[in-house]
């Protein structure tokens, strides 16, 4: 009889230390799942940090750019850690730090047109190939 009572109190145990296993196996699946997603999250900020970065060492004399504050001017001048934009028909001039550049809307027209210039060149060299498949 007491081996029936030591085998009862056994298997009681082991279901506890199943479920004990179980639900601290989901924690870290949980807890490497969650480490995955900030590190995914952290490598796409730095990218786009980067990206903003070169943006803002290629500006160049005459863009048109867009400050973080929605102020649209022309480019007159770069320097180390600033650049001067000229603004409005009066053309005011306005001194900023080039962290305080959103955008460059020169740069965006150029890569569009680029890019656009690359499709149209597909699509034309796509058009010889069919029209040379229909000479044979």
């Amino acid at each position: 009889m007491d081996f029936a009572i030591l085998l009862n109190t056994a298997s009681g145990s082991g279901a506890d230390s199943s479920a004990a296993m179980g639900s601290s196996g989901f924690m870290i699946v949980i807890l490497l799942f969650f480490v995955v997603y900030m590190w995914m999250m952290s490598r796409r900020e730095k990218k786009n940090r980067n990206e903003e970065q070169a943006m803002r060492d290629n500006l160049k004399v005459g863009d048109e750019v867009v400050t973080i504050g929605g102020i649209l001017g022309k480019v007159v001048s770069v320097k180390e850690d600033t650049i001067v934009l000229e603004t409005g028909a009066d053309r005011n001039k306005i001194r900023f730090t080039k962290t305080a550049i959103a955008t460059n809307a020169s740069a965006n027209a150029r890569a569009q047109a680029d890019k656009d210039a690359k499709e149209a060149a597909k699509a034309k060299e796509k058009a010889a190939k069919k029209e040379a498949k229909k000479k044979e």
